[in-house]
């Protein structure tokens, strides 16, 4: 008789815990693995929300500004406005009956096309000749009202800077 029967029962015993403690640490490694997962695409669209937000404020701050704005006389076509300083953005459409449209673009980035949001207005009957235009009351939307959407994007020759320190024409 021996006086450790069970050397061989403590071994077992010891290779089963390790065997155990690396079930455990792969499970982990798993779960961890998924919520690293989990982790970039919420980051990714934490950006994509604060771009988009971004964008939105700044398309509304260009339709505030291009109210703010005294316009020449009106033409067929887009007369636009930037303020590069502030990213601002405002174009100017005359519509029928004395109606104008103004857009105001916010940039996305990452080569996505700009953010814009339209107000409808009417025009100041002052019989000044640059446009000063009143918005309508439910004239605001965040799509093109126009039927053709050719017609929504300005060209690229109606776009002008404006220097941080005021106006300046260009069309």
């Amino acid at each position: 008789m021996s006086l450790y029967p069970s050397v061989g029962l403590l071994r077992q015993q010891g290779f089963s815990t390790i065997a155990m403690v690396m079930m455990l640490m792969l499970f982990g490694m798993l779960m961890l693995n998924g919520l690293s997962g989990q982790l970039t695409t919420q980051v990714k669209i934490y950006g994509d929300e604060r771009r988009y937000l971004k964008a939105y404020n700044q398309a509304l701050s260009s339709l505030a500004w291009g109210f703010s704005l005294q316009w020449p006389a009106a033409k067929a076509g887009w007369q636009c406005q930037r303020l590069a300083s502030d990213g601002l953005s405002a174009c100017l459409r005359s519509t029928d009956n004395n109606g104008v449209l103004i857009r105001g673009s916010g940039t996305l980035g990452f080569g996505e096309p700009d953010l814009a949001l339209f107000q409808r207005g009417r025009q100041n009957e002052g019989g000044d000749p640059a446009i000063n235009f009143i918005p309508l009351t439910h004239g605001y939307t965040d799509f093109c009202p126009l039927a053709s959407p050719a017609d929504c994007e300005p060209s690229l020759e109606s776009k002008i800077n404006v220097n941080g320190s005021g106006g300046g024409w260009y069309r």
